[in-house]
């Protein structure tokens, strides 16, 4: 649940075309500026004066930012200033003498970050050693279907070799606005889950989320007010579209839904009698208010804070969450807003100016406020889980501080057991939310890890896959 983890900093970076391009001559510098709670984040600018002016090339690995052209111009002091709107970020930084040192700040929101990069001769690149590599044993497909509200969704389904039909897996991707491949700092997970499960024998769909991509909304206004419930009925246009491939056996379609997408899949199989299978990666098992005081605080303790600074952050969160449930005065909720956000800073020893203080306090009330996390907050996805038909597949990670196993796992078997519905539950030792083997479960350490997702829980969810999908 990235999106939830409010105390979470991060550079939003947006790819913009320019005439200029960068060349051998371009003077490449790279080092990392450290990110509140992302920790490092890996950058490379290259300076390179051109007939049509100077510019820096951003280069922001994780971020999959390659190359951004930004106009630079020298300040009185000789140093380069360059600006990224749409980002609100700008570069003031200069070269040193012998040019082996490029040194000065970059600025976002109200924050400074120190730049001191050395000197390099091409830009470093990521390690991903589980990223697929062609050829490939299977088919893939473009996939596009209307969803009755007028937007359309676009996907890729890959289908294995051989005879059919296939049971196919559907993903659905966690909060915030996800690519197909569930892209995040570098890794690309339902693009290994994908490759992987298609070599095993069982067809996956995963496709980019409304508005994102080849998933094309219209009315933007719609899109803001969009709930997990709407997100609901994309997965399941996407399913019927599965349903409808000649190499797909419609009677074998599940879903595999990560974070967010674990509340979605179950929502989806309530409605949805056929629903072959629904897999839980990382998936919540009680609402949004009990789950997020609890992830606040593993967050903040990976992270290294006092237990008394943590103990006041999440009191301070139940309180407002209390208080919207209770329908305080907008008063009261920004003051609750202001303690929590003074609290949040303090917490990554950030300080901020009164207006600037001002202007996050508004920001986190209209997101507290957005129909999205007011459905979340609120949303108890037991009464859900309860009413399942069909098998499900809980996995967890011990070392997950976003949906902690130790709050979630037992909710989940509980509800489904109940009530006489088939769950397994998985809960891997030293794993994070992405599902990779963790130090502390720090968000900082996802693109540090150059495993996107670990083996043994691959083949753990393929093994329970081709289990459930044989009907032999």
């Amino acid at each position: 649940m990235l999106k939830q983890c409010i105390s979470q900093m991060t550079i939003w970076l947006l790819v913009i075309s320019c005439a200029a391009f960068a060349d051998d001559e371009t003077r490449l510098y790279s080092g990392a500026i450290e990110v509140p709670t992302l920790g490092p984040l890996q950058m490379t600018l290259g300076v390179s004066d051109t007939d049509e002016g100077t510019f820096l090339f951003m280069t922001v690995p994780t971020q999959n930012a390659v190359n951004i052209p930004l106009a630079a111009t020298y300040n009185k002091d000789t140093q380069l200033v360059a600006e990224l709107p749409q980002a609100g970020l700008v570069f003031t930084v200069k070269e040193n003498d012998d040019q082996t040192e490029l040194v000065g700040q970059m600025d976002q929101g109200g924050m400074t970050f120190p730049i001191a990069f050395a000197r390099g001769n091409k830009v470093p690149e990521l390690v991903r050693n589980q990223m697929p590599e062609g050829p490939f044993p299977y088919t893939s497909t473009e996939i596009s279907a209307l969803h009755p509200d007028g937007h359309t969704l676009a996907g890729t389904l890959t289908i294995p070799k051989g005879e059919g039909p296939f049971a196919c897996a559907v993903m659905i991707s966690g909060s915030g606005m996800q690519d197909r491949d569930e892209s995040l700092m570098g890794h690309k997970p339902f693009l290994v889950i994908a490759d992987y499960l298609t070599r095993e024998g069982i067809a996956v769909l995963r496709f980019d989320d409304r508005g994102v991509g080849g998933s094309v909304v219209e009315d933007i206004e719609a899109l803001q007010n969009a709930t997990s419930a709407d997100f609901a009925t994309d997965v399941a246009v996407m399913i019927d579209a599965a349903r409808w491939q000649p190499n797909i056996d419609p009677f074998r379609v599940g879903v595999i839904g990560h974070s967010e997408g674990g509340i979605i899949g179950p929502l989806v199989a309530l409605e949805d009698e056929k629903l072959a299978f629904v897999v839980m990666l990382a998936g919540p098992g009680v609402p949004g208010y009990a789950l997020m005081p609890v992830q606040q605080a593993m967050l903040m303790q990976a992270s290294g804070a006092d237990q008394a600074l943590v103990d006041n952050v999440v009191n301070a969160s139940m309180n407002i969450y209390e208080m919207y449930r209770d329908g305080a005065s907008e008063i009261d909720l920004r003051a609750q807003m202001m303690e929590l956000i003074d609290l949040q800073l303090q917490s990554q020893n950030l300080t901020v100016s009164i207006d600037e203080f001002d202007e996050i306090t508004d920001v986190g009330i209209a997101q507290f406020e957005t129909p999205w996390f007011q459905w979340f907050l609120f949303h108890d996805p037991a009464p859900v889980l309860a009413q399942m038909t069909c098998p499900v597949l809980a996995m967890n990670g011990t070392l997950d501080t976003q949906v902690s196993s130790l709050q979630n796992l037992p909710v989940i078997e509980e509800a489904i057991t109940n009530t006489g519905g088939e769950v397994t539950i998985m809960e891997f030792e030293g794993l994070n939310h992405l599902f990779q083997k963790a130090t502390t479960g720090a968000v900082s350490e996802y693109s540090q890890i150059e495993t996107t997702f670990e083996p043994v829980a691959l083949e753990a969810m393929g093994d329970w896959l081709a289990e459930v999908t044989d009907y032999d």
